[in-house]
């Protein structure tokens, strides 16, 4: 067993991790960064091109947050906005300055765009070699399993397995430790998400992190589909094509009005949707027809591909302005924490998402580095039990992770939500829990395969619980039962738990619908009557049979203090059609207090 022991692990190395490495080793700490593979080369951002916010200070910069919140529907902050923006405009000099060459005429030069264009590979490259010329150790090819935990519960490191080395275990000690293990695409087969298996979203959830946002996880891409009858040089997605085509096409040849919503609604019919070869950018039209992803007519046909949280919002609450998660000691950067503060309800395609790793991986480094600093070293530490992680497997993670796609992909599951398909696949993956927790397993790669099991599975989870209590239609978030959006539900959604699943609103904005402070989208203060917000909790092994659970919190405004949960024995107000609720003891209920850390 390999062991090591540092000030700061980053585990990710994609543009978030490495940009937590060089932040974190230019703060004076030693840094040591483990992928899953190899660092610089996989991911969703080596395989396309990458655009970041770039506006200078100013008036543009205004309009774009003020537009940028009211496009992600109330639930953003306009100070992170800000935040992000300032960051990323300084970072992006930072890559001139280290020689990186833009396309076009680049940042800050004569006609200059507000947004910038990166090719994913060459910056990927870039920043592996930054992070290697600060000093950062580099171990690729090494996924992590589990986080290690002080006797207070505190992150001190974490343990994975040498893929390349007949999968022997790493143990690596820590002052502190970044997850930057990127969100979860469910294995959809969107170019570079192979590695996105929601595992930091597991195992920082089993250290006692919380999510935000999990709801906002339908998000689907078009890329082009395969030609079956030419399956020569197949490759599964075309690099960098979840594309944002001019305009789409139905069988008949004609143009779609509703453009991506309309296409998504023909192929959930089982109608096929096409872009024409000419709207396809033309440095990639030979590698379509190369790959045989160009049919007789010149057209593309193209194929609807869950992005789930890589390009949605959802992930690992936030809980400081060093990008802190809520467990001591851990600390979250890019697509595995939530987006909300600067996105919304919607996707970071347009160039948010890219920003906000920068960002969020500059400052999870300088904040880990500080944290380590005051870390106690010598306190034993221990690893923090995990699902699918047992000596001997009982069940196939195949059948695990076959599920986990029934109940995702399909654009009838994830892009079109209602109670009755929520409740359908809640009831079918908690079924699997105990089984992927108990009875996955195994060594070597088996126990890779079965960890990964397990974290989809808990992602999916939690993206279908957070849904069901989102009883309204807002952004990517689309309730075919509750088609509009409600004022009362401009609040963000905490969620986590695995055994029981929980579910319940920020306390911060909780706290502000008390008082009547929640702002309308042009910045006035708004009074809005709070609705109850539903604390979904999964079913208890033994004790309700295929029966959800759940406590409903009420408030209002006005409201001194947070109330007792209130358990009833009818269906809750907050999901008008939700199962019964049946009581459960004290351990299961999950509940805030007052004390509770605020989410930004």
């Amino acid at each position: 067993m390999t062991e090591l022991e540092t000030d700061v692990l980053v585990l990710g190395g994609g543009p978030a991790g490495t940009w937590a490495a060089v932040s974190a080793a230019a703060a004076g700490a030693r840094v040591v960064l483990a992928d899953k593979a190899r660092c610089g080369t996989s991911g969703p951002t080596a395989y396309g091109t990458t655009s970041l916010w770039n506006i200078p200070p100013g008036p543009a910069r205004d309009e774009a947050v003020h537009r940028g919140y009211a496009h992600g529907g109330g639930l953003g902050d306009q100070d992170w906005m800000h935040r992000v923006l300032e960051e990323t405009h300084q970072r992006v000099e930072q890559l001139a300055r280290w020689g990186y060459r833009f396309p076009g005429a680049g940042p800050g030069g004569r006609g200059a765009s507000l947004r910038v264009y990166l090719d994913g590979a060459s910056y990927l490259r870039r920043m592996r070699r930054s992070a290697i010329d600060a000093g950062v150790r580099i171990l690729d090819h090494h996924p992590a399993l589990q986080l290690l935990v002080d006797r207070d519960g505190m992150v001190a490191g974490a343990t994975g397995v040498q893929q390349h080395n007949q999968c022997r275990q790493w143990t690596i000690r820590a002052g502190a430790v970044v997850v930057a293990t990127g969100g979860c695409a469910f294995l959809s087969g969107g170019a570079g998400t192979d590695v996105d298996t929601g595992d930091g979203l597991l195992f920082a959830a089993e250290a006692g992190a919380q999510l935000s946002g999990m709801e906002f996880s339908s998000a689907y891409g078009l890329t082009p589909m395969l030609n079956v009858a030419n399956p020569v040089n197949h490759a599964n997605s075309a690099p960098g094509l979840a594309l944002h085509f001019a305009t789409l096409y139905d069988e008949s040849g004609q143009a779609l009005d509703g453009h991506r919503a309309a296409a998504f609604a023909e192929i959930a019919d089982g109608r096929r949707v096409f872009a024409a070869l000419d709207d396809v950018p033309e440095t990639v039209r030979g590698w379509l027809a190369r790959h045989g992803l160009v049919d007789h007519t010149r057209r593309v046909p193209l194929r609807a591909v869950l992005e789930g949280t890589v390009r949605g919002t959802g992930g690992l609450r936030i809980a400081g302005r060093d990008c802190a998660t809520t467990v001591g000691g851990l600390f979250g950067a890019g697509d595995v924490t939530t987006r909300e503060p600067i996105t919304g309800a919607v996707s970071g395609f347009g160039g948010q998402g890219g920003a906000w790793a920068i960002a969020s991986g500059v400052w999870a480094g300088a904040g880990a580095a500080r944290y380590a600093r005051t870390a106690d070293r010598r306190a034993p530490v221990r690893e923090v039990p995990g699902a699918g992680l047992n000596p001997v497997s009982r069940i196939d993670p195949r059948a695990v992770v076959g599920l986990v796609q029934e109940h995702t992909l399909p654009l009838r599951r994830s892009y079109w939500r209602s109670a009755g398909s929520l409740h359908d696949s809640i009831g079918e993956l908690d079924t699997m829990w105990p089984g992927a927790e108990f009875d996955l397993g195994g060594s070597g790669l088996d126990r890779l395969r079965a960890r990964q099991a397990a974290a989809l599975l808990a992602v999916a989870r939690w993206t279908k619980y957070s849904a069901l209590a989102r009883t309204e239609t807002r952004g990517m978030h689309r309730r075919t039962d509750h088609p509009g959006a409600e004022d009362d539900w401009q609040v963000r959604l905490m969620s986590g738990g695995l055994d029981t699943v929980w579910v319940r609103p920020d306390a911060r904005e909780k706290a502000a619908l008390d008082a009547g402070e929640i702002g309308a989208l042009d910045g006035d203060t708004t009074t809005v009557t709070a609705r109850p917000i539903a604390v979904v909790s999964a079913r208890e092994r033994g004790i309700v049979s295929r029966r959800d659970v759940a406590t409903i919190e009420t408030f209002g405004k006005g409201a001194a203090h947070l109330r007792e949960p209130i358990r009833l024995a009818a269906r809750s107000a907050a999901v008008p059609d939700a199962p019964e609720i049946l009581p459960e003891d004290d351990e299961g209920t999950a509940h805030l207090t007052p004390a509770d850390p605020i989410a930004m």
